[in-house]
């Protein structure tokens, strides 16, 4: 089974993880050997990065509880990293090592061996690390220069003849020639040999120029096959996650992805989670397996005890069954021992069995000690005392019998109890794994195409979209906006552009709508205005072609032309969750907007209450109502700044 990614792996992740440029970074959290980075992308709100040291990177959906006093390496990244943004990530030559760029910095994942997550300055000297470490060539240590192991080959940028050079000269196997000295792992090794149809044993200074140019075709063919992720299955356990389809695993089970991040996601998230869930039963794991040790121990006794008392019960009613063959016996021997002494007895049976005399051979030993003898019948041992009768000698096994039984009962019923506590410990082990992890999944639901803008839907049903920055500006404009639209802007600085799509056909009441939308996603809300201005105008007046000497940044657009005004439009909003193209949907507009999709809404204005506390109230009332939103994405459709409830409609 996997446990970390191959530099091919990293070489996926990385070209994947390059769309996260530009994205903020919100915050930083650290526990054991993993950091978590929360960061928000314009236009696609909120993305985890988890990094753990000597395994793995990539967006994840598994998010671990975090601990609740934060280590010094966490305050450390988030004094530096904090409000940063994400500016570039590459791979280091074609290792298990990753550079993210924030601003001034360079966070460093080394994803080889025990793994370590670096902090360097635009120097390259070490600010701090998950862990200080001293080697042979460089150490990590604050002040020191953080150096790079020595570079690797790549397989996906060496020559031919660079290629010949070092798999030619190795007096191995060509799989392991390739697997090391490419730099690539045995595994695209194996599969590179598989589609060359090349005997992977076959020394590689042996192989011809021909086989060589193959494997070398090969190879680029693999290194450049299209990106489709997968996690691998073997009697439906996940033992492989890869970047690519692979000849290899042919005839295995396969689960497809979108994209690698969801598929390492996928396979590492449920390797957390069960890990989590052992560690959360570990305790009680172990007083099980105690338990059961116990529980085995007990069984032997019963098993012991049983046979005790069968044995000594049977022997008991065996003397009885015999009575008269036994008593005379016992005469017998008795009037020998009297005669002759214990010691002239023994030495007398001894030579009795070596000349066949049958009473002799009946008896196996002789006891002077405990006056007794042990005989043998019907097959058993019987030891019987020349100075006890014939019913004291069986009483002797009767009450021995009885010893056993009472034993027996006291094993029986500490074996109940023992059964019983493994019972409770598995039934506690149980809810425990039932509890709420410290590690849950954010299920996240695939968003409709307009949901990365603001938007609402007007109370006669017309779409309207506006930018949340000037990314989402300029898509608002350039890319949605068309002739049978109507464009709506605030007078205020800084407002987003707000499209109503089909505007031309809606009415004033949906014109309005949107004009008070515009004012109301304004800044003129974080301002604590009560009311603002805004107007409308057709699509053909929206240009980006500035006035002579001017010139317009990304976002902003002039508009020429006639413009229609609405003045002191009230500043107020409703949220409420409204059901558009067969889905509910939180959404965010005029209250006479929400009012028609919805009965239970909440009013709100702008106002004191900070905008994460007031997201945190509306969640708690949608809660109540029997719908569980996302936190995240109810900020991302409050108006920005702080506001308050006003009213709630139920």
């Amino acid at each position: 089974m996997k446990e970390e990614m191959s530099s091919v792996d990293i070489k996926y992740i990385v070209e994947e993880l390059k769309s996260l440029k530009g994205a903020r970074i919100d915050k930083i959290y650290h526990d054991g050997s993993e950091i978590r980075i929360k960061l928000h992308k314009a236009g696609e709100g909120r993305k985890e990065l988890i990094i753990e040291a000597g395994k793995r990177i990539h967006l994840t959906s598994y998010i671990k509880e975090a601990p609740k006093m934060p280590s010094s390496f966490t305050m450390l990244l988030r004094k530096h990293l904090s409000g940063g943004f994400f500016d570039n990530i590459e791979q280091h030559d074609f290792d298990r090592i990753v550079k993210i760029k924030v601003g001034n910095y360079t966070l460093i994942a080394e994803l080889f061996r025990r793994g370590n997550i670096v902090l360097v300055d635009e120097n390259n000297i070490i600010i701090g690390a998950l862990s200080y470490e001293e080697f042979k060539d460089r150490a990590i240590k604050p002040k020191h220069e953080y150096k790079l192991p020595p570079a690797r080959e790549s397989p996906i940028e060496v020559s031919w003849e660079r290629f010949v050079e070092l798999i030619k000269g190795e007096d191995v196997e060509i799989v392991r020639a390739l697997a090391r000295k490419m730099n690539m792992g045995g595994l695209y090794a194996e599969e590179i040999l598989l589609r060359a149809e090349i005997d992977k044993k076959k020394k590689a200074n042996e192989l011809s120029e021909e086989e060589l140019k193959l494997i070398f075709e090969k190879m680029r063919e693999v290194f450049n096959a299209p990106k489709k992720p997968n996690i691998v299955y073997k009697d439906s356990t996940p033992i492989d996650v890869l970047p690519i389809e692979l000849k290899w695993y042919e005839g295995y089970e396969k689960k497809f992805f979108e994209t690698f991040s969801e598929a390492l996601d996928e396979y590492f998230g449920k390797i957390l989670i069960e890990s989590a869930k052992i560690e959360r039963t570990k305790k009680l794991q172990e007083k099980k397996r105690g338990l059961e040790v116990t529980l085995r121990k007990q069984e032997e006794m019963i098993k012991g005890f049983e046979r005790q008392m069968q044995e000594n019960q049977e022997i008991g009613d065996l003397i009885y069954a015999n009575f008269t063959f036994v008593e005379n016996l016992l005469k017998e021997l008795s009037k020998a021992v009297e005669k002759l002494g214990w010691e002239e007895f023994k030495k007398r049976i001894e030579e009795g069995r070596k000349s066949s005399n049958k009473v002799a051979q009946m008896i196996k030993d002789v006891d002077p000690k405990e006056k007794a003898v042990t005989i043998e019948l019907e097959s058993k041992k019987v030891k019987l005392y020349l100075n006890r009768s014939v019913g004291e000698n069986a009483e002797i096994y009767y009450e021995e019998a009885k010893k056993a039984k009472h034993k027996l009962e006291g094993a029986r019923k500490a074996y109940e109890d023992t059964l019983k506590k493994i019972q409770e410990i598995e039934k506690l082990i149980e809810e425990e794994r039932e509890k709420e992890l410290k590690v849950k999944k954010l299920e996240k639901r695939k968003k409709k195409w307009f949901e990365k803008f603001r938007w609402f839907i007007s109370s006669e049903g017309f779409l309207i979209i506006g930018g949340k920055d000037a990314t989402t500006n300029e898509m608002v404009v350039k890319k949605h906006m068309n002739e049978n639209d109507l464009y709506c802007h605030a007078d205020v600085h800084g407002a987003p552009h707000v499209v109503l799509k089909d505007g031309q056909k809606a009415s004033e009441k949906t014109i309005f709508e949107a004009c008070q939308f515009a004012v109301s996603m304004s800044k003129a809300w974080s301002e604590g205005v009560y009311s603002a201005d805004a107007y409308w105008a057709y699509p053909n007046q929206v240009t980006k072609k500035a006035p002579s000497g001017e010139y317009l940044g990304k976002g902003a657009f002039m508009v020429y032309g006639k413009r229609n005004w609405y003045h002191g439009i009230p500043l107020k909003l409703a949220i409420g969750i409204v059901e558009y193209e067969g889905e509910k949907l939180p959404m965010c507009g005029p209250v006479d907007a929400v009012r028609a999709h919805t009965d239970r809404y909440i009013i709100i204005r702008p106002g004191r209450t900070k905008k994460s506390e007031l997201a945190k109230k509306i969640a708690k009332i949608f809660e109540k109502w029997g719908y569980k939103v996302d936190l995240d994405e109810l900020m991302q459709i409050l108006p920005p700044g702080n506001g308050e409830i006003v009213e709630v409609v139920e």
